[in-house]
């Protein structure tokens, strides 16, 4: 080897060190992985997204390009915190995490009742640590700058799974609109297709904290975004008892940690919703999608008890106007193995 091609590779060695090494800088190869941003807002099942595609990176080629904050389940420093604290336990500092925004389009936001707060003050049950997680993967850039500038550093190259409220992304179609062209697809953790709802009215959690926010999202999404609704979170839930005793025996350092943020949470629970993990597995297995449908879809913003709800459009049969993917079942076993697996990822 020369002199010269031993500093390049040197050179390179220390650039991914300080990098998501799973994620190479070049796509250089047709075999290359598939590149995805998380948008979260720090709840559990947030976690448990997290945990599902960092356990899958080598399994189905895929790499984690980036984690991004936005309010919801917590304020955005407790969101960070939580991310921090799974990462840190999986020895994944890697990953690069941004801070995005912590308050929907329009203030006031909804009022926060008792009922809204299903994950605690702080989104993980406000259990006692004893310690702070390590900083180490905080990255001084805005969520919404990096994003737009990983989409074109890698343009329809990287997914967007994003499963909070959805103020990142519509600040991203609004502040650079040239950039929607350059996602590789959108899926949605979020809004409802039977009107059910669980906040106060008949939206979905994620829609109602910023009902503004989806609607430009639905709007101006250059493809149809993929929507796994509320509803189909109901049809897929799993025994509390089940969740326990599947995960109490584990080797898997960060569903020790959700372990003490849902015994907080689920005491009184029957059933175990683990809502954003969902959309991380059907990212990775597409295989596990059993029925599907496109539409038009809206959100209603005005309703007093409606607002927030997504609202489809049965009349439109244009799929040409169709704006979304509605997941309305998938491989309940299927899911249910993958969880499992992640007891010994």
């Amino acid at each position: 080897m020369t002199i010269g091609r031993a500093f390049r590779v040197l050179m390179l060695m220390v650039a991914l060190a300080g990098s998501n090494a799973k994620c190479p800088p070049q796509d250089s190869a047709p075999d290359g992985p598939r590149r995805v941003i998380l948008d979260l807002d720090g709840g559990g099942d947030d976690a448990w997204a997290l945990v599902m595609l960092l356990a899958n990176e080598w399994r189905y080629n895929i790499c984690l390009q980036a984690v991004t904050c936005v309010h919801g389940n917590a304020r955005v420093p407790d969101v960070v915190v939580n991310v921090m604290r799974i990462l840190e336990s999986l020895n994944r500092l890697d990953v690069p995490v941004y801070v995005g925004v912590n308050e929907p389009l329009l203030t006031p936001g909804p009022n926060r009742n008792e009922s809204h707060f299903f994950w605690g003050d702080n989104g993980f049950g406000d259990v006692d640590f004893g310690h702070p997680p390590s900083m180490d993967a905080l990255q001084p850039v805005h969520a919404v700058e990096r994003m737009n500038a990983l989409f074109h550093q890698y343009p329809n190259k990287i997914s967007l799974l994003a499963v909070g409220p959805l103020t990142n992304v519509a600040l991203l179609y609004k502040m650079y609109p040239e950039t929607r062209d350059k996602i590789a697809g959108v899926y949605i953790l979020g809004g409802n297709r039977h009107g059910v709802g669980n906040t106060a009215g008949t939206a979905e959690f994620n829609f109602f904290r910023d009902p503004e926010a989806a609607h430009i999202v639905l709007n101006n999404s250059p493809m149809p975004v993929h929507v796994f609704p509320w509803e189909t979170v109901l049809v897929h839930t799993f025994p509390t008892r089940w969740r326990f005793e599947a995960f109490e025996q584990t080797t898997n350092p960060a569903i020790e940690v959700l372990n003490g943020v849902e015994y907080e949470v689920y005491a009184e629970e029957e059933t175990w919703t683990p809502c954003d993990m969902f959309v991380a597995a059907v990212f990775l297995n597409t295989s596990i999608l059993q029925t599907v449908q496109s539409y038009r879809a809206e959100i209603e913003l005005q309703g007093s008890v409606t607002r927030g709800m997504m609202a489809i459009l049965h009349h439109v049969k244009d799929v040409s106007k169709h704006n979304v993917i509605v997941i309305d079942r998938i491989d309940h076993q299927e899911v249910q193995r993958m969880l499992i697996a992640l007891n010994h990822a």
